[in-house]
């Protein structure tokens, strides 16, 4: 039977759209990750790396045609590299820390923030072995090391508020992780906030941990997000909730304990040994499964909230950004409620239950 002339042309003016749908699906979906070298090659911890063992992303990927690229980032200068990646198109996603993101909101840099990371890494105030020091009342004057405008600068200094302090009630050198605990060995520095690097100094008897985030609110941590580029999650729905997804299941995987062993074993691989990695995880006041709860919209809006404020008033920001505007969580409900985990982080029941 042949299709009246009307249903005929409609039929024809769908070639070119679906067309140029085909044509707007990437070939490749592009995530930016900080990363430790080993041999030469990048290697990934944490939900990344988990996500990376698995395989489930990139084999969801290939049957639509479209590969995953991860894209190792230093330490020293991720933010920078993330922050031209998101605005020149040469990254999709990226994990990147909370400060950051809201000094690249509040300077253009369009991104929403799909996945929350949970309650965080630990922080640590380290000092040379035979440092007099018993507080950070101690310090107050002395040198002390501080990575400006990375994520554990917001931590650290609410720590120091609660002790009636400020940054600058020091002199701070202003020097990344890895630059400032060679300065506490070598003594150029009276202090040094670091990572678990902390025990490391410990280890070689040359460093002595002076605080750390577990004895203070559970807020004092270094905080980190999966972020998306705006032009690619407002184009790439389906391909966004996969990435979502499959950050979800990596946290679903780690939240159990019984997978410790594993998730420390492949962490490991950069270079930081398991004892280290098991004491940065000792004493630590949040369960290991709320460890890997992504934060609920109300915790992050007040979280980031507090902190645009600090930024603005240390001058890291001009203006505060409209961060509701960047919340594009619903990914993160969707692929709650898609796994079957609505009873396995009871924080975040009432909002995937509610966004149904």
């Amino acid at each position: 039977m042949k299709l009246p002339y009307k249903r005929l042309i409609a039929a024809l003016a769908l070639i070119p759209a679906l067309s140029v749908f085909a044509a707007d699906t990437p070939s490749s979906v592009r995530i930016g990750i900080v990363s430790f070298t080993q041999g030469g090659k990048p290697v990934f911890g944490g939900i990344p790396g988990r996500v990376i063992e698995e395989g489930w992303l990139q084999q969801e990927l290939q049957k639509r045609g479209v590969t995953l690229e991860w894209q190792a980032l230093p330490h020293a200068n991720a933010g920078p590299q993330i922050n031209e990646g998101f605005s020149n198109n040469g990254l999709d996603f990226a994990v990147r820390g909370d400060l950051p993101s809201v000094i690249a909101l509040a300077g253009g840099v369009p991104g929403k923030l799909v996945v929350p990371g949970g309650s965080g890494n630990n922080i640590y105030l380290v000092v040379p072995k035979d440092s007099p020091a018993q507080s950070i009342a101690d310090l107050k004057g002395k040198r002390l090391a501080l990575h400006r405008g990375r994520p554990w600068e917001f931590p650290f200094s609410q720590f120091l508020a609660s002790q009636g302090l400020a940054l600058k009630d020091f002199k701070i050198a202003n020097i990344n992780p890895q630059v400032g605990a060679a300065a506490v060995s070598a003594g150029k520095v009276d202090a040094a906030v670091l990572l678990s690097e902390a025990y490391l100094l410990e280890d070689k008897q040359v460093g002595r941990v002076l605080w750390s985030s577990k004895q203070g609110d559970t807020d004092w941590r270094l905080a980190s997000d999966l972020w998306g580029t705006e032009r690619f999650v407002d184009s790439q729905p389906q391909l966004t909730q996969l990435v979502a997804t499959a950050w979800v299941k990596a946290s679903q995987w780690l939240a159990d304990e019984h997978n410790s062993a594993e998730y420390y074993r492949f962490s490991s691989l950069a270079g930081t040994p398991q004892s280290v990695l098991r004491r940065d995880d000792q004493g630590d006041p949040v369960p290991w499964v709320q460890r890997w709860a992504p934060k609920t919209d109300a915790q992050l809006l007040k979280h980031f909230a507090a902190l645009s404020q600090y930024a603005l008033d240390n001058q890291l920001i001009s203006s505060q950004p409209d961060f509701s505007q960047a919340l594009a969580t619903r990914f993160t409900d969707q692929a709650i409620r898609d796994l079957g985990l609505i009873d396995l982080w009871p924080n975040l029941k009432a909002q995937v239950e509610s966004a149904r």
